[in-house]
Parts: C-alpha cells; structure tokens; sequence
C-alpha cells in the first residue's frame, strides 16, 4: 500500500446530519471474509454470505457511530477504535434476554446512518458488547430501557457498504420483538 497523499479536501455543503437509524447484528463468524472490498474505493461490493442480520431499529436521537485512530509513532503502528453506541426504550424480560444473548457474542455490525451509509463494524475481528446498562430512569421523562455499547478495533477504517448493495446481498430480518 502506497501512503503516498493523492488530493485535498475541498469546503463541503452543510448537507449532513448526525446519529444513526438502525443497527444490524449477527454472529462475527458468519461473515468473516464473506465481503467483497473494491480495491480502488475501498467500500464493500459484495457479500458472499446469506446468513442474515437482525435489524434494531433505534428512538431518533438515541445512537452513535465513531471512529477514532489509535497511533504509536514509537512504534510505528496504527489502527481504529470503533464504536456503536444505542438505545432501546422499555424494560422487558424479551428484550433483556436478547441483549444477554447479544452481549455474549462476537459481532459483525452494521450502521445505518441518518445520511442513509451503511457501515461495517468488526469486520476483521469482530465488534465486542464493551458497555451495557438497564435503567428506570428516576422522574416520569426518564428513559425506561437500555443502552449498549459495540466496540471494534480494526486494522482499517470502517468499510461503507456500496449503494445498492446491502439491500441486495444481504439477507435481512425485520421481525420485531415485542
């Protein structure tokens, strides 16, 4: 891989918004080297797989996708802190059962941003439960649910999935839980 710069960046419209919509979840070994990744865009192309993901789909305003580099100069190594945090209203006994379950796992994530990009999480080695909490929340207006946090370290960026091809590739889900 060449690290030889290539062009500048140039003054963007305001025409992005922040936060996600949904989040897909299954098992890290059911996708591990099942995508297809565009050397020249670096964006997945295609999926081999047709195991399915789960789709969660998030309260508006409730959840975040980042990405933050983690560099050693001393050591000269370099790689990517991912994280996907979300929250699910209401306290049910189905809902604490799946998020254990979920918890227990190695993961392979999908983000659904508020810009309509979807982007891989734990594609190398998988994204982890790092964080969870249940909460009743104290005054009327309190949140009743949970919060769970995903976290990947990766050698790469996040991967975004090409337009068209999640919907095409993918095997998805839309069974709510009660």
């Amino acid at each position: 891989m060449s690290c030889t710069i290539s062009v500048g960046f140039g003054l963007q419209c305001k025409d992005g918004i922040g936060g996600i919509k949904k989040i897909y979840l299954n098992a890290h070994d059911l996708f591990a080297g099942q995508l297809t990744i565009d050397g020249t865009t670096q964006e997945v192309s295609a999926s081999a797989s047709t195991s399915k993901v789960f789709e969660f789909i998030l309260p508006k305003s409730t959840g975040s996708f980042t990405e933050e580099v983690a560099s050693s100069v001393e050591n000269g190594t370099i790689f990517y802190t991912q994280t996907v945090t979300a929250s699910f209203h209401k306290l049910s006994y189905q809902r604490r059962k799946q998020l254990e379950l979920i918890a227990k796992n190695r993961l392979f994530v999908i983000v659904l941003d508020n810009n309509d990009n979807y982007w891989v999480v734990g594609y190398e080695d998988g994204a982890e439960v790092t964080a969870a909490s249940t909460m009743t929340g104290t005054a009327k207006g309190d949140m009743n649910g949970y919060t769970i946090t995903f976290t990947s370290d990766s050698k790469n960026k996040a991967y975004r999935i090409e337009d068209g091809v999640f919907a095409s590739d993918f095997s998805i889900d839309t069974t709510p839980l009660v």
